[in-house]
């Protein structure tokens, strides 16, 4: 009797839902939203609870950030850090070499007048108004601009070769020690040191004393006083 009146309840459901297909589609919309909030990620959190020297089954992510950045420490260590590195200055190895071809060949050029005037013995030494003509050449060449005195000096002297070798003499003993444009900056990294790294190279290697560099006003003086004895015999203002 139950089966029977079971049957005809279906039945009569069936038939209610066939002639009612509106009830059909908000049913299934509604097991459809309770089978999603059902399952959502946040209804099936499962929630643990440890104490101190329980291992966890698994990884668990911790719902939030619990990173708490201690500002001075990090600006102390940044400080530290920057305080420990050391500056890195650049060396041109071959500084001397190009300096000392450059002054060849600026001399060479008011040098070959002299040489022509040699060849043809009726013809006598260019005059200095002649080889004052090449002195744009020579500047050129040489990198620099010279007093019109000085060139005058070198004209004397028909631009030898002599003085091209007590030049380069001179030059590589100041680069010997190294030249810096700002002494001053520089030695404020006495503490520490600095790197000197070649030019062109992956050399580089730790300098701690940094007195021995010259700065721009030292260099000249030093010119000065490693020219005087070589420059005996030719006028002293050829240093300048």
């Amino acid at each position: 009797m139950k089966k029977n009146k079971t049957d005809n309840n279906i039945k009569r459901a069936k038939e209610f839902l066939s002639t009612s297909p509106y009830v059909l589609w908000m049913l299934l919309s509604i097991i459809t939203i309770l089978f999603t909030v059902t399952h959502y990620p946040e209804q099936s959190k499962t929630s643990y609870s440890y104490r101190i020297g329980d291992v966890a089954k698994r990884d668990i992510k911790a719902p939030k950030n619990f990173f708490v950045e201690d500002k001075e420490a990090t600006d102390i260590k940044k400080n530290e850090v920057k305080e420990s590195v050391k500056i890195i200055y650049d060396f041109d190895a071959a500084l001397l070499k190009k300096i000392s071809s450059n002054i060849d060949a600026a001399m060479k050029i008011p040098r070959e007048l002299f040489k022509k005037a040699d060849e043809q013995t009726l013809e006598p030494d260019p005059t200095f108004a002649i080889v004052l003509a090449t002195k744009p050449g020579f500047e050129e060449k040489l990198g620099i601009e010279i007093s019109k005195e000085v060139y005058s000096i070198l004209y004397k002297h028909q631009f030898s070769s002599d003085i091209t070798m007590i030049l380069t003499t001179i030059i590589d003993k100041i680069l010997t020690n190294g030249i810096v444009a700002n002494k001053e900056i520089l030695l404020k990294e006495t503490d520490k040191g600095i790197i000197l790294r070649t030019i062109g190279s992956t050399e580089e290697r730790t300098v701690n004393n940094l007195k021995v560099f010259y700065g721009p006003d030292q260099a000249k003086a030093m010119v000065r006083i490693e020219g005087e004895p070589l420059l005996k015999g030719i006028n002293y203002t050829l240093s300048n």
